[in-house]
């Protein structure tokens, strides 16, 4: 297997540690995996060229390329000639075409721009899928895309490396703490917790409450800006980027995490974040504003929020939190244990893995052109 990359970057640990979750899945299975990486200092043309020299004669063999966007368009050639030769293509999307669309519209680039954008995505990805035998997606994809070619996409939920996720080790003490981990963009939605924070302290509550804010990220100043309005720098701290045991240290002060709060904005209303999955790992209890099919209803360790941009309500937040204690004494045990069950790469990945197996036998018996 050729496990192809545009953004596989030691500093986006985000997503180096999916691919590297992914890989580790595969060999778990039994495929020898080979990661190949495209240059992020060379353009789009040079890097075409390098990938298309190096894969020019493979034959039976599988590629598993993450979505790097309209760029494909640049290894049509390569992709129809790897199809040819009796390989499997897989494309993963991370983030649904429609979706990507929906943000588009809601960025900050100039009209003409965002038009050029999305009109350039519906043109590109009709001819590019078409060329794939699997197509791996998180969450649902529109109609346009998957006209003709349905039974190509598989829908999965993002998994964890639950063995590599050290577990919380919290002292409970009066004051509540939150906790968010994130490169901080305006869909995180994380204004509703300082909004939320400004109505609660309003009422000069006994319970004191902290917000401990980890992650760079587009909406950091924002966020900055709003909590020195409300007059809340006291309560609400910026860590920066916190790795490894740094970032152990920050979570094993947190008593209630929370993942994105404002998918809404950009037309996502299902979620299949690493961030939900690694909390729960941890055995932090956690709070979302997204359907997210790993955790149904009946999972008493997460709360759920309206979809809209209102303030979190933190009086509820707090009835909920200290419910789950008394319920619940031991929740990070339960937490950790459904993790180590539900929420590996294993796991997660067991539908594509046979799949790919399947077109393996099927592609067996065809000649190779």
């Amino acid at each position: 297997m050729n496990y192809i990359s545009f953004d596989y970057n030691e500093e986006s640990s985000g997503v180096k540690n999916k691919i590297d979750y992914q890989m580790k899945s595969f060999q778990n299975n039994g495929f020898e995996v080979k990661l190949l990486k495209a240059n992020p200092k060379t353009n789009s043309f040079k890097r075409s060229l390098e990938i298309n020299k190096k894969l020019k004669f493979c034959t039976k063999e599988i590629f598993y390329i993450r979505n790097f966007g309209i760029k494909l368009i640049f290894y049509l050639n390569l992709f129809r000639n790897l199809q040819k030769r009796n390989n499997i293509l897989i494309l993963e999307i991370p983030t649904p075409i429609k979706t990507s669309k929906e943000e588009n519209k809601n960025s900050k680039a100039n009209l003409l721009k965002r038009t050029t954008k999305n009109v350039l995505i519906d043109i590109v990805y009709p001819k590019v899928l078409k060329h794939f035998d699997i197509i791996v997606e998180y969450g649902p994809e529109g109609s346009k895309y998957t006209r003709k070619i349905q039974e190509k996409f598989i829908y999965i939920n993002n998994g964890i490396d639950v063995k590599n996720i050290k577990m919380i080790n919290k002292n409970h003490d009066n004051k509540l703490t939150f906790l968010t981990v994130a490169h901080v963009a305006f869909w995180h939605g994380y204004d509703r917790i300082i909004k939320g924070l400004y109505e609660y302290y309003k009422t000069n509550p006994e319970k004191e409450i902290y917000y401990h804010s980890v992650g760079e990220g587009p909406e950091l100043t924002n966020l900055k800006k709003l909590a020195k309005e409300l007059k809340l720098e006291k309560y609400v701290i910026f860590h920066g980027t916190k790795t490894g045991e740094d970032l152990d240290k920050v979570v094993d002060e947190c008593d209630i995490a929370f993942g994105s709060l404002g998918n809404h904005r950009k037309g996502l209303y299902a979620d299949s974040a690493l961030k939900n999955r690694e909390y729960c790992a941890r055995g932090i209890p956690f709070v979302i504003a997204s359907d997210d099919q790993d955790f149904p209803e009946t999972f008493p360790f997460v709360y759920r929020i309206p979809k809209d941009n209102s303030p979190v309500d933190i009086n509820q937040v707090i009835k909920w939190y200290e419910n789950l204690i008394k319920e619940h004494p031991n929740y990070s045990i339960e937490m950790r244990k459904y993790a180590e069950e539900n929420l590996s790469w294993d796991a997660k990945m067991k539908p594509v893995i046979e799949k790919i197996k399947e077109l393996a036998k099927e592609k067996e018996r065809k000649p190779t052109t």
